[in-house]
C-alpha cells in the first residue's frame, strides 16, 4: 500500500481500518510512505514488486487527481481518496460535493438565509467541490452565501477568515466551515466576538476527521467523511479482483457524506439582529 502525509498528517482512520480489514481477510498489508514524492514512490514501487505483491491501494490523505504509474497497468490497483483523470484506475472516493450540500442542506432547513462559509485553499480539490456543493444549495433555495477563503487548513486561519465574515455587514446567521481545523478555528472567533452558538449562530462542521467539532461546547453538528467504509470497502474491492478474469469493468465508487445533527445548529432567532458583543480589540 502506497500513502504520504497530507496538510494535516497521514489518513490514520482510512489506514487503521485498511489493516483491520485486510488482517481479518488474512491478507499481509505491506505500508510504504512515498512522502508524496515521485521518487519515493518509485523505489516503493520496486520494493513492493520485489515481495510479488497480489495487489496495491493508493491511501491519499486528502482528495487529490493521481495519474497512475506504468507498473500499476500490470497489478489490480485500487484508489483510495483520490481519483484517475482518466478512469484508468477503480477508485473509492467521498462525495465531496454531495458533503457541501447536506452541509447546506442542514442550516437551510433550519431556517438560515445567510450562511457564511470558511473555506480552505481554493486550489485544494476537496475544497472546490464541497464549496460548489454549498452553492449548488443556496442556490437552489435562493439563499445567500458569503464565503472567505482561508490560505491554510490551520486554526489561526479559520479564526482569522470567520472573524472577517461575522465582522462585515449583513453578518451571517450560520457558518460552515469546509474542514475540521478551520471549524475550531472560527468557533473560537465567534466566541471572541460574543456570539452565543446555537442562538446567536449555528456553526456546521464538514469534517471530523480529528474528533474534534463533536468535543467543543456545545459539540458540533458534521457531515462525516466515511473513511472507514471506503477503507474496508478497498480492501473487498481488491479482493474480488483478484478473482476477475481480464477485461472486467473497473469500478468507480463514490460514498455519500451524511450528517450528524448535535447542539450547534438552532433557528436563527433574530436574522437582522446583530448581537451584543465586547468592543473590538486593538
Amino acid at each position: 500500500m502506497l500513502t504520504w502525509p497530507g496538510a494535516v498528517g497521514f489518513a490514520e482512520r482510512m489506514l487503521h481500518a485498511t489493516l483491520q480489514t485486510a488482517t481479518r481477510a488474512g491478507c499481509l498489508l505491506i505500508f510504504m510512505d512515498t512522502a508524496n514524492d515521485r521518487d519515493h514512490q518509485t523505489e516503493a514501487l520496486a520494493t513492493l514488486r520485489d515481495h510479488q505483491v497480489d495487489a496495491l491501494l493508493v491511501i491519499a490523505p486528502d482528495l487529490i487527481a493521481y495519474r497512475p504509474v506504468e507498473p500499476m497497468s500490470t497489478i489490480p490497483t485500487i484508489l483510495v481518496n483520490c481519483v484517475d483523470p482518466d478512469a484508468g484506475v477503480a477508485s473509492i472516493v467521498p462525495d465531496e460535493h454531495g458533503a457541501g450540500s447536506a452541509a447546506a442542506g442542514v442550516v437551510i432547513e433550519a431556517g438560515h438565509t445567510r450562511i457564511g462559509v470558511v473555506a480552505g485553499p481554493p486550489e485544494a480539490m476537496q475544497n472546490r467541490l464541497r464549496l460548489a456543493g454549498i452553492q449548488a444549495a443556496a442556490e437552489a433555495a435562493q439563499v445567500a452565501v458569503s464565503a472567505h477563503a482561508a490560505p491554510n487548513w490551520d486554526i489561526g486561519s479559520g479564526f482569522n477568515a470567520a472573524r472577517t465574515l461575522l465582522s462585515a455587514p449583513g453578518v451571517p446567521t450560520a457558518l460552515i466551515c469546509t474542514h475540521e481545523r478551520l471549524t475550531v478555528g472560527a468557533r473560537l472567533a465567534a466566541a471572541d466576538l460574543g456570539f452565543v452558538i446555537p442562538a446567536e449562530l449555528s456553526i456546521v462542521s464538514l469534517e471530523e476527521g480529528e474528533l474534534l467539532a463533536s468535543r467543543l461546547v456545545p459539540p458540533l453538528t458534521t457531515i462525516e467523511r466515511p473513511d472507514r467504509a471506503m477503507a474496508e470497502e478497498a480492501v473487498t474491492v481488491t479482493l474480488q479482483r483478484l478473482d476477475e478474469e481480464g477485461g472486467a469493468p473497473i469500478p468507480q465508487f463514490s460514498f455519500t457524506c451524511p450528517a450528524t445533527n448535535r447542539g450547534s445548529v438552532a433557528r436563527p432567532r433574530r436574522p437582522d439582529r446583530r448581537p451584543c458583543r465586547p468592543a473590538d480589540r486593538r
